[in-house]
């Protein structure tokens, strides 16, 4: 199973990969959007976790194409936003889960597991 991360905080993009690699999933991080906009395009991600205040291009922006693009990777956004109105909107444009940080090891990989596990 691949996971993408799109984060731009290094410490914590690191900190997310390595509590999935203990799952045993192969895990890529980028750090700016367009970055992560050309990996979760060009490669087969089994579910890509997403912030929105990426350097480049936002999330948001990330998340519309991948819907029209690839419409069934699974998305769940991990961001600082803690405005309804983003939740909601991400929620509306496919995104399959919505996390706000802070947030705990066992947070992510509660909502990122079974997602992973329906794919097996």
């Amino acid at each position: 199973m691949r996971i993408l991360i799109a984060e731009d905080d290094q410490t914590l993009g690191k900190f997310v990969r390595e509590g999935l690699e203990s799952e045993h999933y192969n895990v890529d991080v980028s750090v700016d959007g367009e970055q992560a906009r050309s990996a979760a395009l060009e490669k087969e991600y089994d579910v890509v976790i997403l912030d929105l205040n990426l350097p480049k291009l936002d999330g948001v922006s990330i998340l519309r194409q991948l819907r029209v693009k690839k419409p069934s990777t699974p998305v769940l956004v991990l961001t600082q936003r803690i405005k309804v109105e983003d939740r909601v909107q991400c929620l509306d444009l496919g995104a399959d889960d919505y996390i706000r940080k802070p947030f705990t090891p066992d947070q992510v990989k509660e909502h990122v597991l079974p997602v992973l596990a329906g794919k097996q």
